[in-house]
């Protein structure tokens, strides 16, 4: 009983946390997109940021993810020392790799960013590379950051590994508020600082947890072989997904000018909801299906993992309404100002709505995919992630030639809806009675409130669309709040007469968790 609470205390201030932090970074784009709009600047600079935080991330993720069960081990079964030398193995490994990246990124600089964006050309492609030859030293720091952050959550703290996005946010902005003195070269060095400061602050956290470094390396140690191991499936898993978001800039840096900036942004809103709620709920249930699946208890895996599916659908499906509903004004409120002008409130806007139509499956996926960790099988949400980038590049190829950039987007949000599927499909061949009738249920409720919902938020925005318009950001914000809460409100009395079991369930989860916390 005492580790749920603190499953319960954990997942409220990773929530909190991870809130500030989104909007952090909310503010973090508005200033990107007000100082430099959807320009070549803004492109050059995304692309830049393509295999660093992108590709190589993904990288460091899995290898992070596979680190925390081995180190857990050595720490129970030898002793928190050992712990600490294997964490040392670990780190200088992934130092020594890294920079034999980052060297090898700078030198082909050049070549890397004509395969990334084979559309830039002349001055765009110029500054591209520029940028990505400052912006490759980030793979050394990433990958420390990931392992700095297992070490922590391996030994109970969560706080600060969710905290290190506020200070990059927060030097990435004041970069873009001097970007008069410092030009676009300020911000690229200002992502490089704000990446050395997150390694900085879970460095003293990891210090304070015992840690101290040691020059020991040993690619022979059968602990850090069996980390690469259970890492593999992971990281290819999570680098063909990342493969998407590198096919999607490839193919919109042939588009009209602002088109990658475009998909950003629109990524970026779409991805607030989607992190806050659906990533929060993925991390939580995850340990709690692996002690489940230790127990051999399916009888409550099937359970926990039903309502987990069932909450996201009652979340993320009316906040898919919302957005493709209020997609205007969203995007023009919250970026429209300097460089940012009506044109690149159109793109964004219209690509946010189709990236909207696979928000659902965005939190279904995670979840599903952590059902199969839990079981110790990283090969199936592998598998599933190659099959779904394969759809995806082939759906990308045909829409983009008659929808542009919404194409790349539309494109996505196929590929992910058809992962789920697979994911599902394969869950019920390892679970016998994994939900169907439970979560259809759910989903056409969910469907039909949010429909109804969408309805009345549109009559709504028709009537104040002149006072948007018309007056300022603040009154305008205001207006739009307004929308969101009726729209919020109407939705939970909707879901409430309908009777769906998951919101009593919700509500007191929530309760306890205010309670307890």
């Amino acid at each position: 009983m005492q580790e749920q609470i603190s499953y319960k205390k954990a997942a409220i201030v990773v929530m909190i946390i991870t809130l500030l932090s989104k909007i952090t970074g909310f503010f973090r784009e508005i200033a990107l997109g007000g100082t430099y709009g959807a320009t070549y600047v803004t492109d050059a600079y995304l692309v830049s940021l393509t295999i660093p935080q992108v590709l190589f991330a993904s990288i460091a993720a899995a290898l992070a993810t596979a680190y925390i069960p081995v180190y857990s081990k050595i720490k129970h079964d030898k002793g928190p020392e050992k712990g600490v030398i294997f964490t040392n193995k670990v780190i200088n490994i992934v130092l020594l790799v890294s920079t034999v990246i980052a060297v090898f990124g700078i030198i082909f600089a050049k070549p890397i960013v004509s395969i990334i964006a084979m559309g830039f050309k002349g001055e765009a492609l110029d500054l591209a590379v520029r940028f990505t030859k400052i912006t490759f030293p980030m793979v050394i720091f990433i990958g420390l950051c990931n392992i700095f952050t297992s070490f922590l959550q391996s030994n109970n703290e969560f706080a600060l590994p969710s905290l290190i996005g506020i200070p990059y946010n927060i030097i990435i902005i004041s970069a873009l508020l001097l970007s008069s003195i410092l030009g676009p070269y300020g911000l690229v060095y200002g992502t490089l600082c704000g990446v050395v400061v997150e390694v900085l602050i879970l460095l003293i956290g990891a210090l304070r947890k015992g840690y101290r470094y040691e020059g020991i390396i040993d690619f022979k140690d059968p602990n850090v072989i069996k980390v690469v191991s259970l890492s593999f499936p992971v990281m290819l898993g999570a680098a063909v997904q990342q493969v998407n978001v590198i096919v999607d800039r490839m193919l919109a840096s042939g588009l009209p000018e602002g088109s990658i900036s475009a998909l950003n942004f629109a990524n970026r809103l779409n991805g607030f909801a989607y992190g806050l709620f659906s990533m929060s709920i993925a991390v939580v249930i995850f340990p709690l299906l692996s002690r489940l699946t230790a127990e051999n208890d399916m009888e409550n895996f099937k359970d926990k993992l039903i309502k987990s599916l069932n909450v996201i659908t009652l979340i993320m499906l009316p906040i898919t309404v919302g957005a493709v509903v209020l997609r205007q004004p969203i995007v023009s409120l919250l970026f429209e100002r300097g460089q940012f002008d009506s044109r690149a409130t159109v793109m964004t806007a219209s690509a946010l709505m189709f990236y909207s139509l696979g928000m659902v499956f965005y939190g279904y996926r995670d979840v599903l995919n952590r059902a199969f960790y839990s079981f110790q099988d990283t090969k199936t949400p592998m598998i599933n992630g190659v099959i779904t980038v394969g759809l995806n590049i082939m759906l990308n190829i045909v829409l983009v030639k008659y929808m542009q950039h919404n194409g790349l987007a539309l494109a996505t949000s196929l590929s992910a809806a058809v992962m789920t599927l697979l994911l599902m499909t394969n869950l019920r061949k390892k679970i016998a009675g994994i939900g169907g009738r439970k979560l259809r249920a759910v989903f056409l409720k969910s469907a039909a409130a949010s429909l109804l919902m969408g309805l009345a938020v549109y009559g709504f925005s028709i009537l104040t669309a002149e006072h948007i318009v018309s007056s300022g950001k603040l009154i305008g914000l205001l207006i739009l709040g307004l929308e969101i809460g009726f729209g919020a409100l109407l939705y939970f009395a909707l879901v409430y007469i309908f009777k769906v079991g998951e919101v009593n369930w919700f509500i007191t989860m929530v309760r306890n968790k205010i309670r307890n916390f």
